[in-house]
Order: structure tokens, then C-alpha cells, then sequence
């Protein structure tokens, strides 16, 4: 019983396989109209001598849409769409890339933000030089902020 059942899907399935292949048409015929136009069909037209073109039957099916031979312009490629699959591992490689910037970025800021700290803190007296070339001694209360800001990122992101 499981037998007959096997050999009759395998049948079945062999022939909607070969059917199709076997009622395609081989033959074309092409024939130029009044207006000078080529046209291909599969029947002739009955008012124009058409030239009969044999075609070899061929197994391969294009998924393509057909065109108009003279819309078509050969130098107009397009790029392939990516598969999902690529775009996924696009979208991947883009986050790791944003990732490993803020990581840099970040550990900029604490490079920084340590150097800030082992400057400011044991001196109580920071003199600093100032945007137009003078040289003024830091306010204390502007120090300490400076160095809470300082410590907060530290710790807030570089010791995790």
C-alpha cells in the first residue's frame, strides 16, 4: 500500500514535470508590419508573409519579464538587490561598527577625564592659562565641580 501510494506521487509529480516541456511551442514566426515594425509571434498574421524561426526547446525558464527589444537599453544595468541574509549581516556589521566607535569614543573620555582628576585633585592651587593668553589661578569651587564631573563619568562609564 505504501508502495503504491510512493510510486504514484513519483509518477504524478514526473509528469507535470515533463507536460509542460512537451507542449511548448518551438516554432516562432516574425514578420515586419507596415510601419516597418518586427513583430515575433506565436501564430502568423493572416494579412503578412511571416518567416517561420525554429527555436530548440530549452529546460531553462527565465524569471525575467519579457521587453520590448527596442525599450531595452544595453547599457542600463542594475545592481542585484541584496538577499535578506546579506542585508541582516549588513545591518550586523553596521551596529558592531557603531558599537566599537563609542567604545573608542568612550574610552577617550575616560583617558581624559583621568587626566583631568590626576591634575586637579592633589594641587590645591591650579593655575591655568586662558583663551586669550593670560594666565589666572582656578577658582576652588570651579576645581571641585571640574573634578565631580571628572569622577562621575569615570565612574559612571569606565569602571564597568
Amino acid at each position: 500500500m505504501r508502495f503504491t501510494t510512493f510510486f504514484m506521487i513519483i509518477f504524478i509529480g514526473t509528469l507535470t514535470t515533463w507536460a509542460p516541456q512537451s507542449s511548448a511551442q518551438q516554432e516562432v514566426y516574425r514578420w515586419v508590419d507596415e510601419n516597418g515594425v518586427v513583430h515575433f509571434g506565436d501564430r502568423p498574421p493572416e494579412q503578412n508573409d511571416a518567416e517561420r524561426i525554429s527555436i530548440p526547446q530549452s529546460h531553462v525558464t527565465s524569471t525575467q519579464p519579457s521587453a520590448d527589444p527596442a525599450a531595452v537599453d544595453p547599457t542600463d544595468v542594475q545592481d542585484p538587490q541584496p538577499s535578506y541574509a546579506q542585508q541582516l549581516r549588513d545591518e550586523r556589521a553596521e551596529a558592531r561598527r557603531e558599537r566599537e566607535a563609542k567604545a573608542k569614543e568612550t574610552a577617550e573620555g575616560c583617558t581624559k577625564a583621568r587626566a583631568v582628576i590626576s591634575q586637579l585633585e592633589p594641587s590645591p592651587r591650579v593655575i591655568v592659562r586662558n583663551e586669550d593668553g593670560s594666565v589666572s589661578r582656578m577658582d576652588d569651587d570651579y576645581r571641585l565641580e571640574t573634578i565631580g564631573k571628572a569622577k562621575a563619568f569615570v565612574t559612571e562609564h569606565c569602571d564597568k
